[in-house]
């Protein structure tokens, strides 16, 4: 956790105002919430240039979409956006496990025809994700600019609370 600490730290410490960094924050944290991997940072970066947020951290925010939260994430996107865009009921995983057999067989072998199949393939899977991310990474965003907003304050009166006055 020492790790951890002092990049916290160091984000809190950035020259911008509390609403920047959460604003940052918030923007990587949906991003990642996204199926777009490897894309995701970048766009939290356009997106922290765009609104004038804190870019570092937007970066830092990217880190809420980890392996360890794809499965989560990805399994609620989906979930989600099969309601949103009316194909409830179209879950089939022998079919998913096909695909993802397939993807990476493309992905191994330098077939661009392959590819192009493969990629047609996961269009039904992809189309979903996306449009259940919205939702999700709104909600995602809330709470993380919520919460780093408030640890960015508490964190500066607390280190002001402790700093001596020049009176002093």
């Amino acid at each position: 956790m020492p790790g951890l600490r002092a990049a916290a730290g160091r984000l809190v410490d950035l020259r911008a105002s509390p609403h920047d960094i959460a604003l940052g924050c918030a923007l990587g944290a949906f991003v990642s919430i996204t199926p777009l991997l490897g894309v995701q940072t970048l766009l939290a970066i356009i997106m922290a240039l765009l609104l004038r947020a804190s870019v570092p951290a937007a970066i830092v925010g990217t880190f809420v979409g980890n392996p360890i939260s794809w499965p989560f994430i990805w399994v609620s996107t989906y979930f989600m956006g099969l309601q949103m865009v009316g194909l409830e009921g179209s879950f089939d995983p022998a079919a998913v496990e096909r695909n993802i057999n397939l993807l990476w067989s493309a992905l191994l072998s330098p077939s661009p025809q392959l590819l192009d199949a493969t990629v047609s393939l996961f269009w039904p899977l992809l189309w979903p994700m996306l449009a259940g991310s919205i939702p999700i990474g709104l909600l995602t965003a809330a709470i993380v600019y919520y919460i780093s907003r408030n640890l960015v304050r508490g964190w500066r009166s607390r280190v002001m609370d402790r700093t001596p006055t020049a009176a002093e």
